[in-house]
């Protein structure tokens, strides 16, 4: 839900949960104060054999029978998996039928919620794939196609994507083996290897995902505080590191190296899990871990050398004293200050 909001609603992880609560609770309708959607911070993909029911009835109703396919999905292990998969309460409470009750945000996040749980009880797409190799002299130029055959799932929710340079796929006409072919045309492209995509919210909370580091509950808290702690800043929908954000990145690594990394919180996870089940004791596992912990904090206080960070100025000059006014940090962000004042 946090990254299909981020992809195609462009919502952050903090307004799609806050939005999420606000349909969770209820919402007034002609039938009363209704909760619209299951309990949000759940990575369960589990639903009830009623929701089941629910969604075969409204997808036949909307699509015919040849649309719907029950179908069940793993669950990770490690998913907390006490509650249903993120679902509306009641399928048969369309969107566009309380539209005038939502907000245009409640609007916008129940009906991906309600597509998206209903696209996942439907029949997959099926498409014709074509792929020619045309021999011209010495050279082999090679050409991709598909075709939609059947939309599936597709007639009703197509998934969000992070990069938006997906593969390109060409309509082919019907060919024969050693068919010739006249040229119309020929463009010729020219690849360069290209570095990783920056990460945004979503591809964020995707890797997070992946790497068992956190919980549903826990992405947004930990982007949000990352972003107001100027660690990181948003350009457009990408997160990119700032110098202050760098500069502890670097501290960190080096002087708490078996904290920083990415096996440490999904070990802790783990723990916890554990704990809870009742086959670890907290106390055991606390210690082994905050006995060195505490060594090395104490260690880094007494080794650490304040990091200063260069004031990035400015063209616009200070009118009392003429200087280049340089960009400083407050309470609410960047703001243009004359380099005399502390």
């Amino acid at each position: 839900m946090q990254q299909e909001a981020s992809r195609k609603l462009g919502f952050t992880l903090k307004k799609t949960m806050s939005v999420a609560q606000t349909l969770y609770e209820g919402v007034k309708l002609d039938r009363g104060t209704v909760g619209l959607i299951t309990y949000m911070r759940t990575d369960s993909t589990r639903i009830s054999e009623e929701a089941r029911k629910a969604a075969k009835a409204e997808i036949e109703s909307m699509y015919g029978k040849e649309y719907y396919e029950n179908r069940y999905y793993r669950t990770n292990a490690d998913a907390q998996d006490a509650h249903e998969g993120i679902r509306p309460t009641y399928a048969s409470i369309k969107p566009e039928e309380i539209k005038d009750s939502l907000t245009a945000d409640q609007y916008k996040l129940y009906r991906l919620i309600y597509q998206r749980f209903l696209a996942s009880q439907m029949s997959a797409a099926v498409y014709d794939t074509v792929a020619i190799t045309i021999k011209a002299g010495d050279y082999d130029f090679k050409a991709n196609g598909q075709t939609l055959k059947f939309k599936g799932f597709m007639a009703l929710y197509v998934e969000g994507v992070d990069n938006e340079k997906e593969e390109e796929f060409t309509k082919i006409p019907d060919l024969e083996i050693k068919e010739e072919v006249n040229k119309i045309k020929l463009d010729g492209k020219q690849s360069f290897t290209e570095p990783p995509p920056r990460y945004t919210e979503a591809s964020l909370v995707k890797a997070l995902e992946e790497k068992g580091i956190g919980r549903p509950s826990t992405y947004s808290p930990t982007i949000t505080t990352i972003l107001e702690r100027r660690y990181i800043e948003k350009y457009q929908k990408q997160l990119m590191p700032t110098e202050l954000g760098k500069a502890v990145n670097k501290l960190l690594v080096e002087n708490f190296k078996d904290v920083v990394n990415e096996e440490f919180t999904a070990k802790m996870e783990s723990q916890f899990d554990e704990i809870a089940d009742g086959k670890e004791n907290w106390k055991s596992v606390i210690k082994e871990f905050y006995g060195p912990f505490e060594q090395t904090v104490e260690k880094v206080e007494k080794e650490l050398e304040h990091v200063k960070l260069e004031e990035e100025v400015t063209d616009v000059i200070c009118e009392k004293c003429g200087r280049n006014m340089v960009i400083k940090y407050g309470k609410y962000g960047k703001f243009l200050a004359c380099p005399r004042i502390p």
